[in-house]
Formats: structure tokens, sequence, C-alpha cells
């Protein structure tokens, strides 16, 4: 296993990290600095590459379109975004914040079905108004969850039939299986952190979780027991989301963030907001679903 920095420029609050198929490249957010990247690793002699646009508004999480594309969550909405034609591109799919002004949308993930499940927070982590939603490609939103700290870890085992999600500031990761409307059945405990807060996770090829422990510079391999099967020290306190990319799915790209650190932790974590790359001899990742539109 190598864990290698990536020449990129460091994130405030670097998350949702996604790697296109199509695209061979990763896109990745600044939720607080309102950008998406992207990031084409170095192949065939080729130097890699960073691209990036800068938006008006928190932009959380993404989605890979069926038809091309993104879907992003910026704020309070899901928005829909062209990287070949840029911000002029973004279109409204969906409000779901609306009627809670001091929320924001956060962790996102697409499910085998081609819907965008999302939860919210809000931004100042002072009260439990975040919401979880089901969206569909024709813009139709479900609340499923309510009395949200801050929405993490949505990740799927199509296997098992299990959805996971966490609230952070409950430092416990829940999973629970899908009816046949594929909507939650009964949430239970899957694993509670240890050291910091579950933030961003994925799953592997073989169903096992990995997640960022935020304010533990450290990725674990949950087995679907809910066992912790390895730890992966990371350079930084606070990796943020993991994502499988690159040939053959066995690279572990990882952002991180430097956000709300003091004084002392900017001085000491001095890579803090870094994209890092993890080469996997033993695992394998599976490719993100795509959106339905």
């Amino acid at each position: 296993m190598r864990i290698q920095k990536l020449d990129v420029p460091p994130c405030a609050l670097g998350e949702g990290p996604l790697w296109s198929e199509r695209e061979q490249r990763l896109f990745f957010v600044d939720i607080v600095g309102h950008r998406i990247h992207a990031y084409r690793p170095a192949a065939g002699g080729r130097a890699s590459s960073l691209e990036t646009w800068q938006l008006d508004r928190f932009t959380g999480s993404l989605a890979e379109c069926r038809s091309g594309g993104l879907i992003a969550t910026q704020q309070d909405r899901i928005v829909r975004f062209d990287p070949a034609r840029g911000p002029a591109s973004l279109e409204v799919l969906a409000v779901l914040e609306g009627d809670r002004p001091a929320n924001r949308l956060n962790d996102g993930r697409a499910d085998a079905r081609g819907r965008f499940w999302v939860g919210s927070m809000q931004h100042d982590e002072k009260a439990h108004s975040g919401r979880l939603w089901c969206v569909t490609a024709d813009g139709g939103a479900r609340a499923v969850r309510d009395g949200i700290g801050v929405s993490n870890s949505i990740a799927f085992d199509p296997a098992r039939d299990r959805m996971y999600f966490a609230d952070s500031m409950a430092k416990l990761i829940e999973q629970t299986t899908l009816d046949a409307d594929g909507l939650p059945t009964a949430w239970r405990p899957f694993a509670r952190t240890e050291k910091g807060g579950p933030d961003g996770s994925c799953t592997d090829a073989e169903g096992f979780l990995w997640n960022a422990e935020w304010g533990a510079s450290r990725l674990v391999r949950y087995a679907p027991t809910g066992e912790i099967e390895r730890v992966v020290a990371m350079p930084v306190t606070r990796p943020s989301c993991p994502a499988f990319g690159g040939p053959r799915l066995r690279t572990l790209f990882v952002t991180s963030a430097r956000y709300l650190m003091s004084p002392e932790e900017d001085r000491t974590d001095v890579d803090a907001g870094s994209l890092y790359a993890i080469e996997l001899d033993d695992v394998q990742g599976v490719a993100a679903n795509l959106f339905a539109l």
C-alpha cells in the first residue's frame, strides 16, 4: 500500500470525490470554496492535470448523469452541471432546503436505481435540523429522515440490499435494508467511531465499508459485520471522504480539509486540505452509480 499526496492546491473543505469511468478523472468539491475540481491522473506519458470551476454557493456533493455531465448540490438545491460549458450550464433540478435557510446540503451519492440520496445539516452545526432526501431524475424529492446534526457516510451495498448513513455528531454509522420501493426500513447501529467523527464513506467490491474518520487522522475499513478489518493512518487530521478510481478501480482517492482549524492545528497539520491517492494491492472498488438523467 502506498499513500501519495497529489499535486493539486489544498481545499478549505475538500469533499465529494467521484471517479468518472467515462472521463477517467476524479471530480471533487471544495464546499466552502464554492468550487468543483476535476483531477486527471498522469497516464501514457501525459502529465496529471486539474480543472477548476468557481461557483457562487456552497457545493457539497456530486453524481454523474447517465446522459453526461453531473448533478451537484448547491446550498439548498440540486443543479445539473456540464463541465464542458462550466458555470453557465447550471440548471436547477430541485430545491430541497428552501424552508430551512440556515441549512445546506452535504454528503450525497447515487444508488443503483439511479436516484440521488443527499443529507443536509445546519451550516453552523448548532442544531439537529438536517434531513435525508431521496431525489429522482424528474426532480421529485422525498425526505425520509429528519432531526440530523451533520449528514454523512451515505453508501450502498447492493449485494446485501443495504444502505449506510451517519450523523457525524452522534459518532455512529447506521445501516438499513431497503424495501421493495428502495426506501429504508429500520435503521440499526453498524459501527461507532472510536476517535473522530464518521465522515464520508464508500464500499468496495467485497461490500466492506471504507470510512474517513474526521479528526482522527485515519481511514477505517469495516467488514459487513461492523468489525474493523483494517486502519489506514493518514498524514492529515481531517480526512473527509474516500472514493475508488483509477485503473481497475484499485486507487482509493481521499479528500481532506483544513476548515475551522485552530492556529496551532494550522501550524502542525501542514498538508490539511490535500488530495491523496492510496494504491491498494488487495482491494478493488466498484464503479459509482449514475444518476438516471
